[in-house]
């Protein structure tokens, strides 16, 4: 399920760019296989109120809150998200924090506060889910319909956009945290099974 890099490529380790943009490409190539397979892709930003401690605490706390909404959404597409059987219907989450905020999403320009609060710091991700469960209809559409659901807490914000077309550039951009060095290997939060999975094996250290 997870991806992998090419043999070649296992060489480099987490401190280089090569084996950082290798693991971007193997997820994009990851993506663009459920894509193929029939899921549907979604990009996904997710902003914050402000919060408090360092930057390290507050990407712990945004990571508690994107598993929080993982966890929503699994539970409304799949009506036993724990059991075996179901496993084929949960959503599939990937996400790192980001900084600063893009300029513009979709018709939606960024404002002063995605900027300021927390430096801009927020999470960025795709989500891969299907509609052979629950919810048959496009996640754009429903969170639009829950968003009271999945607003909560410490969540401002959470924009997504569907992946229609070339899905590794997707991917690239949501994930250009990592070979630009603001985000690191060990940021990169996977989520499925309603809750962390297991991290995927790149080589290297």
């Amino acid at each position: 399920m997870y991806p992998t890099v090419s043999k070649n490529e296992r060489d480099y380790g987490f401190d280089s760019t090569a084996h950082l943009k290798a693991i971007v490409d193997a997820f994009g190539k990851w993506t663009k296989k459920y894509l193929d397979m029939g899921w549907d892709g979604y990009l996904f930003q997710v902003m914050f109120h402000g919060l408090a401690g360092s930057r390290e605490t507050k990407i712990i706390q945004m990571k508690q809150e994107v598993e929080r909404v993982y966890n929503r959404l699994a539970t409304r597409m799949v009506r036993k998200p724990n059991s075996p059987s179901w496993a084929g219907y949960l959503p599939i989450g990937l996400f790192v924090p980001e900084l600063p905020v893009p300029k513009k999403r979709k018709s939606k320009k960024s404002t002063i506060a995605d900027v300021l609060i927390n430096d801009g710091l927020h999470m960025s991700g795709v989500v891969l889910g299907n509609r052979w469960g629950r919810v048959r209809e496009s996640l754009v559409d429903h969170f639009r319909e829950f968003e009271d659901h999945y607003v909560t807490g410490k969540i401002r914000e959470i924009y997504l956009d569907d992946i229609t077309h070339d899905p590794e550039y997707t991917v690239d951009y949501a994930l250009k945290s990592l070979p630009r060095r603001s985000s690191s290997p060990d940021d990169v939060l996977l989520l499925y099974w309603g809750g962390s999975a297991r991290r995927p094996t790149f080589g290297g250290k």
